[in-house]
C-alpha cells in the first residue's frame, strides 16, 4: 500500500471529546481529499479518546477510506489512507 511518495500528516487531536475530535478529523479528511482519493497523503490521527475513536473509524469508513487503529503510548493512533479497490488489485 505505501508508495514512495506518500506523504504522511500527523494530526494531533489528543485532548479532544466528541464532538471536537470528531470535526477536527472530517476537516482534515476534507482538506486532504484529493490527495487521499490518489495515494499520495496519508492521514494519522493521534486520539487519546476510545469513544472519539470509535466515531473517528465510522466517518472514516463511511468516506470510503482504508483505516487501521493502533495502540499508542497514551491513546491511539488512526492512520488513514486510500480506499483499496478492484482497480487497485484488492476487494
Amino acid at each position: 500500500m505505501s508508495h514512495a511518495t506518500t506523504n504522511t500528516v500527523q494530526v494531533d487531536a489528543r485532548g479532544f471529546v466528541c464532538p471536537s475530535s470528531l470535526l477536527v478529523a472530517l476537516r482534515e479528511l476534507n482538506k486532504h481529499k484529493e490527495g487521499l482519493q490518489c495515494g499520495d497523503i496519508r492521514l494519522v490521527f493521534l486520539i487519546d479518546n476510545h469513544e472519539s475513536t470509535n466515531r473517528i473509524c465510522e466517518a472514516v469508513k463511511s468516506m470510503g477510506y482504508t483505516f487501521e487503529v493502533k495502540d499508542v503510548r497514551n491513546g491511539y493512533s488512526v492512520d488513514v489512507f486510500k480506499a483499496r479497490s478492484m482497480k487497485d488489485g484488492f476487494l
